[in-house]
């Protein structure tokens, strides 16, 4: 299958490109610095851009069959990077008429909220109110694309290696508030395959 993956330098990003190659996809990264993924070699194509940018989204996804979205930032003023770029996204998608997305977001994001303990409700409105503002806004952006789409909500992102043993459900609760990039990329190239989640917003946690 050939993928284009969007905020491929970061830590999810990262694990959706190592295993996408690994299962024998054709991988093109969506990057701002060529140099960031030189290391992964053989197999992996390079596209160059800005994902604010609608022109370099469209070369990245003509002739895919589907893409993975994992923007995020670091940075946790009002920043709006993952809402913006996801609307290019789709947009470009629509333009090359490729229908499969998945995008990343976030354990307590729309209903998953309720989900939540109420120390992490806290932290969450209180530390992270722009970015679930962000993650609100772009997940509802992916639900009215039209697209054949999925969302896939974290919980506590860790750099644990696979284990392939996970809990994924639509509001399920989550049991160490933790799960490794590399289980959530297994998740994601998981259902490329099989379609299961395809118009379905899920947690996956330990």
């Amino acid at each position: 299958m050939k993928l284009t993956i969007f905020g491929a330098t970061g830590g999810t990003g990262l694990e959706l490109v190592k295993q996408a190659l690994e299962r024998g996809h054709a991988v093109t990264a969506f990057v701002r610095n060529p140099a960031s993924l030189a290391a992964h070699g053989a197999g992996l194509a390079i596209a160059t851009g800005d994902v604010h940018d609608l022109a370099s989204v469209e070369r990245a996804i003509q002739g895919q069959d589907a893409v993975l979205c994992a923007l995020g930032s670091r940075d946790l003023k009002k920043n709006m990077i993952r809402t913006e770029g996801t609307a290019n996204i789709i947009q470009a998608m629509k333009k090359a008429q490729v229908r499969r997305l998945t995008v990343v977001s976030a354990m307590g994001i729309g209903e998953s909220w309720n989900s939540l303990s109420m120390i992490n409700k806290l932290f969450l409105a209180v530390l992270l109110k722009n970015t679930l503002k962000d993650h609100a806004a772009q997940e509802a952006a992916v639900r009215n694309s039209g697209l054949a789409w999925s969302i896939v909500r974290p919980s506590g992102l860790t750099d644990a290696p696979r284990t392939g043993i996970y809990s994924v459900g639509e509001n399920i609760r989550a049991k160490t508030s933790r799960i490794a990039r590399a289980d959530v990329a297994d998740l994601i190239l998981d259902d490329l395959e099989k379609g299961a989640l395809v118009g379905k917003a899920v947690t996956i946690t330990n």
